[in-house]
């Protein structure tokens, strides 16, 4: 049976809430990256606990969380991407096995976009993954690069080996097919 809220520790709901303050100050966007209950359990939680007009008010300063992978509507990515242009975000990629194709495109586009304004290094540190630790290939291993981890079966892991296990990217950071030469 899985990790139930009483058995989270102290430990991991201080590492969360470090995390989420670190993207609050470092972050104008924060780009949640889901599909099905991964995107909308975020959503409710955050709809539920937010003024419900708050995004039609001035802007208050306050990071603003979007929302992608829940769909492959080329407009809502290229929409998505625009708006995000010469702004500082960050990325949360929830996935339990991170080899789902809607967010699993979502991440590619954005993890670009994030690297090209921000680098490499600070890319990383603005990505965190949440996904299933014994099913999630971005979990399998420890990651190269700076993100967030979290003790298991859920773990926060290195959000940048997140992808789906049918394609893998080339030199050039394009997917192929595994069967592709």
């Amino acid at each position: 049976m899985g990790e139930t809220p009483s058995e989270t520790t102290a430990d991991l709901v201080d590492d969360i809430i470090a995390t989420a303050e670190r993207l609050r100050k470092e972050c104008e966007y924060v780009v949640c990256v889901g599909i099905g209950g991964s995107y909308l359990g975020a959503k409710a939680v955050i709809e539920a606990l937010s003024d419900s007009f708050a995004a039609y008010r001035c802007d208050n300063g306050a990071t603003k969380v979007v929302f992608a992978g829940q769909n492959i509507g080329e407009d809502y990515m290229h929409e998505l991407l625009q708006l995000l242009d010469g702004k500082r975000f960050g990325i949360v990629v929830i996935s339990k096995s991170g080899t789902t194709t809607e967010p699993a495109i979502a991440f590619r586009l954005l993890k670009e976009k994030l690297e090209q304004q921000a680098g490499k290094q600070k890319a990383a540190e603005l990505t965190v993954a949440i996904t299933d630790a014994s099913a999630a290939p971005c979990a399998s291993s420890p990651p190269k690069r700076a993100t967030r981890h979290l003790s298991s079966p859920t773990t926060w892991a290195d959000a940048s080996r997140c992808s789906p296990r049918r394609s893998a990217p080339d030199r050039s950071g394009r997917l192929r097919h595994p069967r592709t030469p």
